[in-house]
């Protein structure tokens, strides 16, 4: 068996994955889709206070995280999720890393509106193994 570092979406099954999001129409098309994918969704939650909850309390392997929830932004606490070792894909309106802190702009993140095939891509880099058999 050789192993490649292609990502798969089937590295994603069985996948805890925290679903942040505030807008309803695009948190049920991110929970189908990663359903699809084989994940687990948590939520989708839309609160900052309910989201730091989850994830003191639950076991996660990755979060899809809109950086701006109800006008507050996520990266304050962004900390939280990087001390957990929980991966983490940042999503956005905007394309333009500039407009995040300096300390997180080297974090994956797919602009809206989503290419499902990119999202699965990003996701499987960030949350799966990122090994599959060739």
């Amino acid at each position: 068996m050789i192993l490649s570092v292609i990502p798969s979406i089937h590295t994603l099954a069985n996948r805890r994955i925290l679903v942040a999001e505030d807008e309803g129409l695009i948190a049920l098309d991110l929970e189908a889709t990663l359903i699809g994918f084989g994940c687990e969704v948590i939520g989708p939650l839309s609160e900052i206070d309910e989201i730091l909850n989850t994830i003191r309390s639950r076991p996660l392997d990755g979060a899809l995280l809109d950086v701006n929830l109800r006008g507050r932004q996520i990266f304050e606490i962004l900390p939280e999720f990087l001390i957990r070792k929980i991966p983490v894909v940042l999503t956005s309106g905007y394309d333009d890393a500039t407009l995040f802190p300096q300390v997180f702009r080297a974090l994956p993140r797919i602009s809206k509106p989503f290419d499902h095939a990119m999202l699965g891509r990003v996701c499987a880099i960030a949350m799966g193994s990122g090994l599959v058999s060739a």
